[in-house]
């Protein structure tokens, strides 16, 4: 079995680490050993500790000291270099690809400090490496690149350089891709691949994915809302407050979940709205999956500003839920056609995000007349799989250690 040195900074049990535990979960089964650098205590405010009953016990995670400030948070700086995570890595990773026989590099980002770690084990080692980007990094549209003026250049600089250097780049999906491969300045298009976020079917083993019968019309929000996600949730809720006060929507029939960090998400005290929104604060990722599964519609939310590039990585754990999806996103975007072609809800367009109320009105009447249902398309959510995408990553491996 080949073996792949993984660099990767988010990993269980801080949270946000779907992507890379995925991989390493299923890449024995095609083939690699996955050997993980990751750092022992970090100060990244999501942790769930359930996710590390995944980890695969012939997956090596090496835990490094020193490690606990997220470096490079949102850009890059000459002090990440000098410090912490970026050093940590070097001097391990060295040791690690000498003592354990590593046949390629997995690097994987946030923070995009690891990418450099990534680029600097290639330059010492020879060996070849594949970069991973969650997000945009330079043109990252939740950024507000206005305050980081100072650091753009210098991170442009780095960005360029480590796509032009490495063996194959990913990223999440294919309008990131063609801004990376044009970014890089490359003439071929090859190295470059989209592979998406998905779901573990394993994930959903201990969840009833059948129609439950709710004493009210369950809407569940699972995730975070900040930056532009932000104004639109303002605007939406405010429009839903308006239905309520017009009494197009009884308060009595509804109750709004919102789980996970959304303390910042908050009404003036006479809005009759106060009366539906039921908190969890942030939980495990089972419980989230539970939380979601037991309600009647599921929100989904990616503003104008935020491009039609945005895919959030829950949707395709919502779209395997079966549940009826409302997702106020652009028209056009990535996350309408994953909607549509999966045949999981309804696309209203995040500029017109009232129009969403009409459509919740008409699904509490099909709810209360018990015949809320969608005609999910199967083939098209088994495109998302972890499994199934894992093996594309393992082909890429394959490909660069040739």
């Amino acid at each position: 079995m080949k073996k792949v040195l993984f660099i990767s900074y988010l990993f269980p049990p801080i949270g946000a680490s779907q992507r890379a535990l995925k991989f390493a979960k299923f890449l024995p089964q095609f083939g690699w050993s996955p050997i993980i650098l990751t750092p022992e205590k970090s100060n990244y405010p999501k942790v769930d500790k359930t996710m590390l009953n995944e980890i695969p016990k012939e997956c090596e995670v090496f835990r490094l000291k020193s490690c606990e400030k997220l470096p490079g948070n949102p850009y890059i700086t000459i002090n990440d270099f000098l410090q912490g995570w970026f050093p940590a890595t070097i001097m391990e990773g060295v040791r690690l690809i000498e003592e354990k026989k590593i046949d390629a590099i997995y690097s994987v980002s946030a923070p995009y400090v690891s990418l450099l770690s990534g680029l600097a084990l290639k330059r010492l080692t020879g060996k070849p490496l594949v970069i991973d980007l969650r997000d945009e990094w330079t043109t990252n549209p939740f950024i507000q690149r206005s305050r980081y003026k100072k650091d753009i250049g210098f991170n442009k600089k780095l960005e360029i350089q480590v796509l032009k250097e490495s063996d194959a780049v990913i990223t999440v999906s294919d309008s990131i891709k063609d801004t990376l491969f044009k970014l890089s300045g490359t003439k071929s298009k090859k190295k470059f691949h989209t592979i998406m976020n998905g779901y573990d079917s394993e994930d959903f083993n201990n969840i009833t994915l059948t129609t439950q019968n709710n004493d009210k019309f369950k809407i569940c929000y699972m995730g975070s809302i900040y930056g532009h996600i932000k104004i639109l949730a303002d605007r939406f809720f405010k429009d839903f407050e308006k239905s309520l006060r017009e009494k197009k929507i009884r308060s009595n029939k509804v109750e709004i979940r919102l789980v996970g960090y959304l303390d910042n998400i908050r009404f003036p005290d006479n809005w009759k709205l106060n009366s539906l929104i039921k908190r969890t604060g942030y939980v495990n990722h089972n419980s989230a999956l539970k939380m979601a599964a037991s309600s009647d519609l599921l929100l989904l939310l990616i503003d104008p500003k935020q491009g039609d590039q945005t895919v959030t990585s829950k949707i395709f754990e919502l779209i395997n839920l079966r549940k009826p999806i409302l997702a106020i996103v652009p028209p056009n975007g990535a996350a309408a056609k994953i909607i549509r072609e999966t045949r999981t809800g309804i696309v209203i367009d995040s500029n017109r995000p009232w129009e969403a109320i009409r459509i919740i009105e008409t699904y509490i009447r099909s709810w209360e007349q018990g015949v809320l249902r969608i005609n999910p398309d199967m083939h098209a959510i088994e495109n998302y799989d972890r499994r199934r995408l894992t093996e594309r990553l393992a082909a890429i491996l394959n490909n660069v250690t040739k």
